[in-house]
Protein backbone atom coordinates (compact mmCIF):
# COMPACT_ATOMS: atom_id res chain seq x y z
CA UNK A 1 0.00 0.00 0.00
CA UNK A 2 1.16 3.34 -1.11
CA UNK A 3 1.22 6.26 1.19
CA UNK A 4 -1.55 7.80 -0.47
CA UNK A 5 -3.83 4.77 -0.11
CA UNK A 6 -3.16 5.03 3.59
CA UNK A 7 -3.91 8.94 3.68
CA UNK A 8 -7.48 8.03 1.37
CA UNK A 9 -8.32 5.39 3.88
CA UNK A 10 -8.04 7.32 6.86
CA UNK A 11 -9.89 10.22 6.00
CA UNK A 12 -12.68 7.67 4.41
CA UNK A 13 -12.72 6.76 8.24
CA UNK A 14 -12.25 9.37 9.93
CA UNK A 15 -15.39 10.42 8.26
CA UNK A 16 -17.69 7.96 8.25
CA UNK A 17 -16.45 8.03 12.18
CA UNK A 18 -17.66 11.94 12.25
CA UNK A 19 -20.84 10.97 10.59
CA UNK A 20 -21.95 8.18 13.04
CA UNK A 21 -20.93 10.41 15.99
CA UNK A 22 -23.22 13.03 14.66
CA UNK A 23 -26.10 10.50 14.60
CA UNK A 24 -25.58 9.69 17.62
CA UNK A 25 -25.80 12.73 19.23
CA UNK A 26 -29.13 13.63 17.48
CA UNK A 27 -30.81 10.94 18.34
CA UNK A 28 -30.01 11.59 22.00
CA UNK A 29 -31.13 14.80 21.77
CA UNK A 30 -34.37 14.20 20.18
CA UNK A 31 -35.17 10.98 22.34
CA UNK A 32 -38.29 12.32 24.93
CA UNK A 33 -36.84 12.93 28.75
CA UNK A 34 -37.81 9.23 30.45
CA UNK A 35 -40.30 9.95 32.87
CA UNK A 36 -40.56 7.74 36.59
CA UNK A 37 -42.66 5.22 36.53
CA UNK A 38 -43.60 5.93 40.17
CA UNK A 39 -45.01 9.42 39.10
CA UNK A 40 -47.67 8.38 36.76
CA UNK A 41 -50.93 8.71 38.16
CA UNK A 42 -53.54 6.50 37.15
CA UNK A 43 -57.25 6.92 35.46
CA UNK A 44 -60.10 6.06 36.50
CA UNK A 45 -62.93 3.62 34.15
CA UNK A 46 -66.21 6.10 33.14
CA UNK A 47 -68.56 3.72 33.81
CA UNK A 48 -71.60 5.84 32.98
CA UNK A 49 -71.85 4.78 29.54
CA UNK A 50 -71.32 1.03 30.26
CA UNK A 51 -73.85 0.89 33.65
CA UNK A 52 -77.19 0.92 31.42
CA UNK A 53 -75.66 -1.96 29.39
CA UNK A 54 -74.51 -4.35 32.19
CA UNK A 55 -78.08 -3.75 33.89
CA UNK A 56 -79.69 -5.08 30.63
CA UNK A 57 -77.60 -7.99 30.36
CA UNK A 58 -78.63 -8.77 34.03
CA UNK A 59 -82.11 -8.60 33.42
CA UNK A 60 -81.90 -10.63 29.91
CA UNK A 61 -79.15 -12.27 28.99
CA UNK A 62 -80.79 -13.54 25.41
CA UNK A 63 -82.62 -9.82 25.00
CA UNK A 64 -79.15 -8.45 25.08
CA UNK A 65 -77.77 -10.89 22.45
CA UNK A 66 -76.68 -10.10 18.21
CA UNK A 67 -79.93 -10.27 16.30
CA UNK A 68 -79.76 -13.57 14.24
CA UNK A 69 -79.36 -12.04 11.38
CA UNK A 70 -76.55 -10.92 12.44
CA UNK A 71 -75.07 -14.13 13.11
CA UNK A 72 -76.50 -15.14 9.71
CA UNK A 73 -74.77 -12.65 7.96
CA UNK A 74 -71.38 -13.42 9.23
CA UNK A 75 -71.63 -17.39 8.46
CA UNK A 76 -72.34 -16.01 5.10
CA UNK A 77 -69.69 -14.08 4.95
CA UNK A 78 -67.28 -17.37 6.20
CA UNK A 79 -68.76 -18.87 3.49
CA UNK A 80 -68.02 -16.49 0.51
CA UNK A 81 -64.51 -16.69 1.91
CA UNK A 82 -64.12 -20.15 2.18
CA UNK A 83 -65.65 -20.63 -1.68
CA UNK A 84 -62.93 -17.45 -2.92
CA UNK A 85 -59.98 -19.45 -1.04
CA UNK A 86 -61.09 -22.83 -2.81
CA UNK A 87 -60.64 -21.10 -5.89
CA UNK A 88 -57.40 -19.88 -5.43
CA UNK A 89 -54.76 -22.01 -7.80
CA UNK A 90 -52.74 -23.51 -5.00
CA UNK A 91 -55.83 -24.91 -3.31
CA UNK A 92 -57.40 -26.81 -6.42
CA UNK A 93 -53.82 -28.45 -7.46
CA UNK A 94 -54.39 -29.98 -3.97
CA UNK A 95 -58.23 -30.74 -4.81
CA UNK A 96 -57.11 -32.64 -8.07
CA UNK A 97 -53.92 -34.00 -6.71
CA UNK A 98 -56.65 -35.54 -3.75
CA UNK A 99 -59.01 -37.16 -6.23
CA UNK A 100 -56.36 -39.16 -8.12
CA UNK A 101 -56.16 -36.72 -11.03
CA UNK A 102 -52.93 -35.49 -12.46
CA UNK A 103 -52.65 -31.78 -13.07
CA UNK A 104 -50.16 -31.45 -16.73
CA UNK A 105 -47.84 -28.89 -15.98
Amino acid sequence: MTAIEVVIRSVIVAGLGSYLYVKHRQRLRSEPPRYDEADWTGRAIDTVALKPTVERVRRDYLASRLPACALGFRGTLIKLAKRALSRLAYFQDRELERHGQSHPR
